[in-house]
């Protein structure tokens, strides 16, 4: 029969490595990029795996107040690969939404993916978007218009646009694009 000590520091041995266990398996705080579902998962997984570029962003992102879901959707028109767009925002954060459209490439996604993500930064680096007034006044300063329907306005900024090419040069594993100005050398 086992001494009183001894059964103690059994059970005091069985907590902690109970303890232990738990904590490994625990979830780490939820990340600031949430794909919605596994196929958007792994797209996101493999963009910041194989884009230096797109992981500065997901890095950035992670620092910020934005929590941004990312989903696939079917848009009424081919020439829209993805967008983003506020739901919503709290004192403590802003929730973003990135689109990407379906049936695309690969290769397409992960480009549109990257670009969405710039945009987020985009939205990040700007405090006071907190509704889709501010989102369109955001735009409005930094960006161009390009298309409007209906309610919708869309517009394009030339970071977004760079990051979108700079993506997909490191996805394809060219020179990447260095900026000198406005101009892009390799």
């Amino acid at each position: 029969m086992p001494s009183p000590i001894r059964r103690a520091l059994v059970i005091v041995a069985t907590i902690l490595c109970t303890a232990a266990a738990t904590a490994a398996h625990a979830q780490p705080p939820s990340p600031h990029i949430r794909p919605l579902t596994a196929e958007a998962r792994e797209l996101l997984d493999e963009l910041v795996a194989r884009s230096p570029t797109a992981q500065q962003l997901a890095d950035r992102l992670e620092e910020s107040d934005v929590i941004v879901y990312v989903r696939h959707r079917w848009f009424a028109t081919d020439s829209i690969n993805g967008h983003i767009g506020l739901a919503s925002s709290d004192p403590r954060h802003r929730y973003l939404i990135i689109e990407l459209a379906c049936r695309r490439t690969r290769l397409q996604q992960l480009e549109t993916l990257g670009h969405e993500l710039r945009h987020a930064v985009e939205i990040a680096d700007a405090p006071s978007v907190t509704n889709t007034a501010s989102l369109s006044e955001l735009y409005q300063r930094i960006g161009q218009y390009v298309s409007g329907a209906g309610a919708i306005e869309a517009y394009e900024t030339r970071a977004a646009a760079e990051t979108g090419r700079q993506v997909r040069s490191e996805l394809l594993g060219a020179q990447p694009l260095r900026l000198v100005g406005t101009q892009a050398l390799r």
